[in-house]
């Protein structure tokens, strides 16, 4: 089929942008009647900056800024929405090998998230008392999810963020090298910049992100609100396509193809070997042991691909509980519907209908509850979801959303 409609999307290169990557180079955007162009940048606010000026019609981001958009905060294009996800999982909790050591003498035990932050509170609170400086992590945006997830985990160990530990912003692809400077001590971010410091001698991997919250959002597809109104069936067609490259993506069968076609200079510039492991879900912690993350990684299947308003929901709840957006706004109707509004599950039934597979018949669901893989109401049958647990054990109930941080 000849392509009749264009798409332009901007992207930062992390693994989570394989999606996108396949449908542009598989064909699956030209099956759908369109030409999809990609372009690429440093990091998100590099993709934010260049919004306005580049021509682009959607961006690869972190699932969190829709939602911020959506209440209007400063810096960030207004009125953006999350019509489908790009991939769950693939981030990593990395650090220097001397911070490992520290760590692993106040008792951490790998790659238990609790334990992790446990530790972390101790080695903050020696270093404290011996008047060094804080321990610094690195994110790729001061709203990712890698943020929320990061201060989420050092919240449950009682950490003073700011005072005791420090969250700054970084580009991905500078991680490596700043850890290996020592400007930094430790990183949050997709893959494959953690394996590439630990792979050079210089990090460990300590945790991942489905060790943290099973199955969570990492990447959307943004686009404004008012084109997605005014270019419905250009948005469709896209969306269809993403999701078979979402299939193809999560093929065993495909997993060296694809590691070999992210590799390239266009896309992540780096070597192949260094993508393998997130798409296997075999994560080096060290040159010489491996942690095994079968579900560390995923771009189908489960839902994977569906823009949930409860974890939109659960990104707001925790802008508000650390003060990213004005306190007001927990008592505030119309900005929960605002937060909630920026996914779009909608969108992506109307889309995905054609294509005969399952779908969530529900918009939202409790966070939390899932430790096994579950069959669900759908659109078809044969919809499992996988488990989408908090290493914490805590549930999220967006219907008892009550303003205040924490539920």
């Amino acid at each position: 089929m000849s392509a009749t409609r264009s798409f332009k999307a901007g992207f930062s290169p992390t693994v989570d942008c394989a999606v996108l990557v396949a449908a542009a180079e598989k064909g699956f955007a030209t099956d759908e009647g369109l030409s999809l162009e990609l372009s690429k940048a440093s990091s998100p606010r590099e993709l934010l900056d260049a919004w306005e000026d580049t021509g682009l019609h959607g961006m690869h981001l972190p699932a969190v800024l829709p939602v911020a958009s959506a209440l209007g905060m400063p810096g960030l294009p207004a009125d953006l929405i999350a019509p489908f996800v790009l991939a769950t999982g693939g981030a990593v909790l990395a650090v220097s090998k001397v911070v490992h050591d520290d760590l692993v003498e106040q008792g951490m035990k790998i790659p238990d998230p609790g334990s992790v932050a446990r530790a972390l509170a101790r080695l903050a609170s020696s270093r404290a008392e011996a008047k060094l400086k804080p321990l610094m992590l690195a994110v790729e945006h001061e709203l990712s999810v890698s943020m929320f997830e990061l201060r989420y985990l050092i919240d449950s160990a009682r950490l003073r963020i700011d005072r005791e530990i420090v969250l700054l912003e970084v580009a991905p692809a500078a991680m490596p090298d700043m850890l290996e400077n020592g400007d930094i001590d430790g990183f949050y971010v997709s893959e494959p910049y953690g394996t590439s410091a630990v792979l050079r001698g210089t990090a460990r991997i300590l945790t991942t992100k489905s060790h943290i919250w099973q199955n969570a959002p990492e990447k959307v597809l943004a686009v404004s609100r008012d084109w997605a109104s005014a270019n419905a069936p250009t948005l469709e067609a896209l969306l269809r396509a993403l999701y078979r490259a979402g299939e193809w993506c999560s093929s065993n069968a495909n997993i060296e193809e694809l590691a070999g076609i992210l590799a390239a200079p266009q896309y992540l510039d780096t070597d192949g070997e260094l993508i393998l492991p997130a798409l296997t879900g075999f994560i080096s912690h060290s040159p010489a042991r491996m942690l095994e993350c079968p579900d560390f990684f995923s771009t189908s299947a489960g839902a994977a691909n569906f823009p949930w308003q409860s974890q939109a929901l659960w990104f707001f709840a925790q802008m508000l509980r650390w003060s990213d957006c004005p306190a007001e706004f927990s008592a505030n109707v119309k900005a929960y519907e605002a937060a909630c509004e920026a996914f779009r599950p909608d969108i992506f039934r109307k889309a995905i209908k054609p294509l005969f597979a399952p779908v969530p018949s529900a918009n939202m669901k409790l966070e939390g509850t899932l430790h096994q893989p579950v069959h669900v109401g759908a659109s078809r049958s044969g919809l499992i979801l996988g488990p989408d647990a908090f290493f914490d054990g805590r549930i999220f109930d967006p219907e008892k959303f009550d303003t205040v941080g924490e539920n």
